[in-house]
């Protein structure tokens, strides 16, 4: 936890204490000074006086705490309302300061590689070998900007409920095929992928959003699984829809991170010293997008080790 959101639940939590105790304080007080006004009328009327004060003590003590009761449970709900408040408005600060970031590196990175390259590009001697690798070094981290910004929109289309789509006939397995094409050159150049299910399957769906769901789920897959092993695409049609499964060979999600991941922003660990790098919104992209053409998006463990990322969608 951040040394700010500590000191402030401390604060909090202090301020919370003092003001428990002070209730605690002022009704024992309160309930000393009603002993003591019962004890004076018990006297005065020994004395053959009147009083209008209730000679039961222990009457009048129930109705002090019955009232203090009441206010103290008024006073401990709107406490964990102020707790709740703030634990979500400091979640949300962590967050996207975790996201800011998350985009700060990844846009970094492109544009110091593009300076560099057109940089080199100027440099005398250079053969046309030399220049068309320059060349495509460029295109290819240009083509990294422009799916971050596309992946930000995206993610606010979502957010926002304005996803459209253009429904028509799509064959996956060769949408599929050009997306396994491009991630061996630029998303997990690094490691193997496989392409399983039929030679041609047709559905009534939308093409790219089905792209940018393959897409996400490789690129995650490539971030956690290490270099060398193997990352898996499965299609399989089923009695009442068909599903496109993601395996790595990656270390897995902790059972406790699994509710969180699709989450805008969510990325385990701290982002100071994560090793992976991303913005956390992939995930969220594609549950939002599976959601949007009907279906839905689950993870599980891999056997013996890994990920199952398995996004189903109805027959249309």
């Amino acid at each position: 936890m951040p040394r700010s959101s500590r000191r402030t639940y401390l604060l909090f939590g202090a301020l919370t204490l003092y003001v428990l105790l002070q209730f605690l304080w002022w009704a024992v007080l309160l309930v000393r000074k009603e002993a003591e006004m019962a004890q004076l009328a018990l006297q005065v009327k020994a004395l053959g006086g009147t009083t209008d004060h209730p000679l039961d003590a222990s009457r009048a003590m129930r109705m002090i705490v019955g009232e203090g009761a009441v206010f103290i449970a008024l006073l401990l709900g709107m406490l964990f309302l102020t707790f709740r408040g703030i634990r979500r408005d400091l979640t949300l600060a962590r967050t996207q300061r975790n996201f800011l970031m998350a985009v700060t590196h990844e846009l970094r990175t492109p544009i110091a590689a593009i300076k560099l390259q057109l940089q080199t590009f100027r440099r005398a001697g250079l053969t046309q070998e030399q220049r068309d690798g320059l060349h495509q070094q460029a295109l290819t981290e240009a083509d990294r900007l422009s799916a971050l910004a596309d992946k930000v929109l995206l993610a606010t289309s979502a957010e926002e409920g304005v996803l459209t789509l253009d429904l028509k006939e799509v064959d996956v397995m060769a949408l599929l095929r050009n997306v396994v094409e491009r991630a061996r050159m630029q998303i997990a150049p690094r490691h193997h992928i496989a392409l399983n299910g039929p030679d041609r399957f047709v559905v009534q769906s939308d093409a790219q959003a089905l792209r940018s769901i393959a897409d996400n789920l490789i690129e995650n897959a490539a971030k956690y699984a290490p270099e060398g092993t193997r990352i898996t695409i499965d299609v399989l049609k089923g009695p009442e829809g068909w599903r496109m499964t993601v395996t790595d060979e990656g270390p897995g999600i902790p059972m406790e991170e699994q509710a969180r991941i699709f989450e805008r922003f969510y990325r385990g660990g701290d982002e100071e010293t994560r090793k992976a790098k991303g913005t956390g919104l992939g995930l969220y992209i594609v549950q939002r997008l599976a959601q949007r053409l009907g279906g839905e998006v689950r993870v599980d463990k891999a056997a013996p080790k890994g990920a199952i990322f398995a996004a189903s969608f109805p027959d249309r």
